[in-house]
């Protein structure tokens, strides 16, 4: 039994606080990734602009030229109102 103090998530989550990109082929959204586990991310992005069950390519930029940016399919699985944007979160498939 896991104590009151850990959390209950299969995969654990890594906070950040960087830009995350959503596209299709006619439209492109830029938000902050709050935080991102294997399966999924946790985003901000400006109201209105997602609805549960869209697909989007999603990139996470690289800090560093070194490193190729994270790339995957994503699919909206909800979205919550808030003052400052939407919160957003998606699963993600095809990693690469």
């Amino acid at each position: 039994m896991l104590s009151a103090n850990k959390e209950q998530r299969l995969f654990s989550r890594m906070q950040l606080n960087t830009i995350v990109i959503l596209a299709t082929t006619s439209e492109r959204i830029q938000g902050t990734c709050i935080n991102l586990s294997s399966e999924g991310v946790l985003m901000r992005v400006e109201s209105g602009r997602c609805e549960p069950g869209q697909e989007w390519q999603l990139v996470l930029p690289s800090a560093s030229d070194q490193v190729p940016p994270l790339m995957a399919m994503a699919r909206v699985l909800r979205v919550e109102q808030s003052e400052e944007g939407d919160l957003v979160a998606l699963y993600l498939d095809d990693v690469h």
